[in-house]
């Protein structure tokens, strides 16, 4: 079969023989990671935040997260930059969005794929020893990582480290924004005081934050953030922290009926304190 010629009467190998790279500016590419847990009490959700150790925004908190190597994929980046700089392994990493803004990263042109990950907590063992796990020679530009409180109340997002007395404040507004004939709600954040998270981090959050609520009720996304045994009433405590509302008791129950099973034994519940039956996640 003959080779099909452009208008320049070129084949295809002949092209990009003669393809010149550097007529066309290219971005850099980074991936940065929203790492969500919760509270040992179901109280509060917690984010995982590093302290960056070199420019720009040294000593800044921000997202772990990195340039993505010519020989991986945005999400092997992901991977490899959590266990780098948190040392976590092994747990739910989902695509969130592409930010392209120019100008958010002071180097060059750098666009970022976002990245949810969320984390169990069996035994509170991850969230109660995953602070600093990724800091040594192999941290990438890190030099401290810790779980933030984050706080979400009308008109305000907060981060909380009372330990390192740190607390990170934006007010939030709701905007309506237009896209074709079709109009929709978005946050819009604005910084309160003098500390703030690195580069656009705050945007990645909003957005990774807004889509888990309008994806929770509908997924199985909470049993990555339960351990491997749970009662009902501290499954539902986790549904209500993520959406920001109560749900009717007998409403959730058929909803996750189909989706968990009994063991037959009793444990205490965390946020009731009272034995209730215990399930587990079935899953496929």
């Amino acid at each position: 079969m003959a080779q099909k010629k452009d208008r320049n009467g070129l084949t295809e190998k002949e092209f990009l023989k003669n393809y010149k790279v550097g007529n066309y500016e290219r971005p850099s590419v980074t991936t940065d990671i929203l790492v969500l847990g919760v509270s040992p009490d179901l109280s509060t959700l917690r984010i995982l935040l590093v302290k960056r150790d070199e420019h720009p925004y040294i000593d800044t908190w921000a997202l772990p997260g990195g340039f993505v190597h010519k020989d991986e994929t945005a999400y092997q980046a992901a991977q490899r930059k959590l266990s780098q700089e948190t040392g976590l392994e092994g747990v739910y990493l989902d695509q969130i969005y592409t930010f392209t803004k120019p100008g958010r990263d002071p180097r060059t042109w750098v666009m970022t794929i976002a990245y949810l990950a969320l984390v169990s907590d069996t035994g509170y063992d991850a969230l109660r020893g995953l602070t600093c796990a990724g800091i040594g020679d192999n941290s990438g530009g890190v030099q401290d990582a810790a779980w933030f409180d984050l706080i979400i109340t009308p008109g305000e997002i907060k981060f909380i480290n009372a330990e390192r007395d740190v607390e990170i404040k934006y007010e939030i507004q709701n905007k309506r924004f237009k896209n074709g004939r079709t109009y929709y709600e978005n946050w819009v954040s604005s910084l309160v005081g003098d500390e703030a998270l690195a580069f656009d981090h705050i945007e990645i959050i909003i957005e990774s934050i807004l889509k888990l609520k309008a994806q929770f009720e509908h997924t199985d996304l909470a049993f990555n953030m339960i351990g491997e045994k749970f009662t009902l009433p501290d499954l539902q405590a986790l549904y209500e922290l993520v959406l920001g509302k109560k749900l009717y008791k007998t409403n959730f129950r058929a909803m996750v009926a189909p989706k968990i099973e009994a063991t037959g034994e009793k444990i205490k519940s965390i946020t009731s304190n009272k034995l209730s039956a215990e399930y587990y996640y079935k899953g496929e």
